[in-house]
């Protein structure tokens, strides 16, 4: 052995194994994972891959977060191809959000955060937090995530009084509490603004965990019957302000959001947007008075969008607009807008009442009997109808929402009034100038070609357009029409609905325009 040398290849696996355990965890990973296929079977042992720890422990006993380099290797390339094996995971607090997004982790039960000298230095002098968490779309245990994320927040700052949870982004911040109740307390949270994923986890907030708190606004993204049980379901005496909203479509309005706000009798602000079906009656003043506000004699403010659907099948007292808004005689301090639609061939009946201004930024299922009014914070709009959308309609949604960026168009009924070519000249012009996206996939041909060929119809320069292939062939012509010039500069993207490949002359079509297809919407 005097003149041999041994190379590292040359060991067999248990000798490299009780090397590698023996090393930094951090450096075995970065330098041997996909050195060679023996080493990176080695790495991806359990012993590796159960607990991993993305951090470093310098000399003084203090830890630190790994480079930049480090990070980037481990959240590009090596923590999605080891996420599904990872247990527990140590982290740095900076680096927390980071490497929790690099990859989905299914076996995750686990979270160790470590504090670096400034989290610890100021960890109990923090009142207020804004946390904002990037957007993954990709990540499909986001929820579980999120609330690793929540968890760890309250734990570290034990003095917090106003925590808000991703802002800027809603849908994408949604927690699950399921797994972390049991140790998920706080004595000093006094306002959360938070989304969560069910009802549930909404009724968990309030289940006397958080007991100084009085400001809850809470996006709940879905509001079901669920068969788990919440032990306290006692009253909320400390809550003075309450924000509820939810985007998803329930049937559990009597079931769980009447007895849930009835626990709070010292409301003295509320706010309610919620969408309900199947309740066989329309959600009016009345029903407000006699469900919610009666027992809320301290509110002060109120605000609400409630939205209503119901089948009409063989009723005969079937309420008016006129008689949905009488219900609201009382509401003195109360700007309240109503109207009520009922639809043939669907036999359903549609009711929206709300408070004015409106602060939403969307407002879905707009029909022919809205009455008009300025919404400036609208972006997103939806229409819907089996009455057939006009000209001058048009024309009143692009003045009641004049920042509107998203428009879906949901009716198949053609145009009564619709102008001919050269009979439009003294029709007034409208105007949609920030709208970026357009979806045409449920609206009939007349409402295509209104919005991609009329002159009297102007769209911002930037637009992306989703419409059926079939739909858009038979508008166009076969692609022949001649009206596109100025839309095929504007269109900067268009989702064909309906055909894998796309042809040849729907590019030639459409020379400026990036196109992509889907079978189905």
């Amino acid at each position: 052995m005097k003149h041999s040398t041994i190379q590292l290849g040359d060991l067999p696996d248990e000798i490299l194994m009780m090397i590698f355990k023996n090393m930094c965890q951090v450096d075995v990973l970065y330098s041997l994972i996909d050195v060679n296929q023996r080493l990176t079977t080695i790495v991806h042992d359990p012993i590796f891959t159960n607990h991993v720890t993305l951090l470093k422990h310098l000399s003084d006993g203090s830890i630190c977060s790994l480079t930049d380099s480090m990070l980037d290797q481990f959240c590009s390339q090596i923590l999605p191809k080891m996420n599904h094996k990872i247990k527990c995971l140590h982290l740095e607090s900076s680096s927390m959000e980071r490497i929790l997004l690099a990859a989905n982790y299914p076996s995750l039960d686990g979270l160790s955060l470590y504090e670096n000298a400034l989290t610890d230095l100021f960890k109990n002098k923090i009142l207020s937090l804004t946390f904002n968490m990037n957007v993954n779309k990709k990540d499909n245990d986001r929820e579980h995530v999120n609330g690793i994320i929540f968890q760890r927040i309250i734990k570290i700052f034990t003095n917090l009084q106003y925590l808000n949870l991703c802002p800027s982004s809603i849908w994408y911040s949604r927690i699950s509490l399921k797994a972390f109740t049991a140790n998920l307390a706080s004595t000093t949270l006094s306002e959360l603004h938070v989304t969560v994923n069910n009802f549930d986890d909404c009724l968990c907030l309030l289940d006397g965990r958080f007991n100084q708190l009085h400001t809850l606004y809470v996006y709940v993204a879905d509001i079901q019957s669920s068969r788990q049980t919440i032990n306290n379901m006692e009253n909320l005496p400390n809550l003075k302000y309450f924000s509820l909203y939810s985007n998803v479509v329930t049937r559990a309005y009597d079931e769980l959001i009447v007895p849930l706000l009835n626990r709070m009798f010292n409301l003295e602000e509320l706010s309610l947007y919620v969408k309900i079906c199947d309740i066989n009656r329309f959600v009016d003043g009345s029903d407000l008075k006699k469900s919610i506000l009666n027992n809320m004699s301290r509110l002060k403010k109120l605000q609400f969008y409630i939205r209503s659907t119901t089948g009409v099948l063989n009723r005969i007292n079937i309420p008016s607009n006129e008689d949905i808004q009488y219900t609201f005689k009382d509401f003195h301090n109360n700007h309240i807008i109503s109207y009520v639609d009922y639809f043939t061939d669907t036999q359903r009946g549609q009711c929206h009442i709300y408070s004015y201004p409106y602060t939403l930024n969307e407002y879905c299922k707009i029909t022919n009997s809205f009455p008009g009014g300025l919404y400036k914070c609208v972006t997103k709009i939806s229409l819907y109808d089996e009455r057939p959308f006009e000209y001058n309609f048009f024309l009143r949604i692009a003045e009641s929402f004049p920042h509107l960026k998203k428009l879906i168009i949901e009716n198949m009924k053609p145009q009564n009034g619709k102008p001919k070519s050269d009979g439009n000249q003294n029709l007034p012009i409208i105007e949609y100038p920030h709208l970026i996206t357009l979806d045409l996939t449920e609206a009939h041909l007349d409402y295509i070609e209104l919005f991609l060929f009329d002159t009297k119809m102007r769209l911002s320069n930037n637009i992306s357009v989703v419409a059926i292939y079939q739909a858009l062939r038979r508008v166009t012509e076969k692609f022949t029409r001649n009206a596109t010039s100025t839309l095929g500069k504007k269109l900067h993207r268009l989702n064909l609905v309906g055909k894998y490949r796309i042809p040849k002359y729907v590019k030639e079509y459409f020379p400026h325009t990036k196109i992509c297809s889907c079978e189905f919407v």
